[in-house]
């Protein structure tokens, strides 16, 4: 019986050291990239978040595209745009995401 506690303890244990790490991993992440796109050099422009739109399913639009997008305030994204094109490119997708 204390063995079978001892398991069930460890186990939440690793749990939740993993998910502490995946947690941290992805945080890092995130700073890693913002940073990156607020560099002077980097080609990076700042779209609108129409009211009512979700900046979540707007990020997932535009990294199913290839860009790289963060959310940099609640109604702001900040996305990568190093080739020409890729701010008119980006911007069709965001005004073009909830039409039927």
């Amino acid at each position: 019986m204390v063995v079978i506690a001892f398991m069930v303890v460890g186990g939440i244990v690793v749990a939740t050291i993993a998910a502490f790490a995946l947690l941290r991993g992805f945080g890092l992440e995130v700073s890693r990239t913002e940073a990156e796109l607020h560099e002077p050099g980097s080609h990076s422009e700042s779209f609108p978040v129409p009211p009512g739109r979700d900046p979540a399913v707007l990020m997932g639009i535009l990294r199913g595209a290839g860009f790289v997008a963060v959310e940099e305030t609640p109604d702001r994204l900040l996305v990568g745009c190093p080739r020409p094109g890729d701010a008119e490119r980006a911007r069709h997708l965001l005004d073009h995401a909830y039409q039927p």
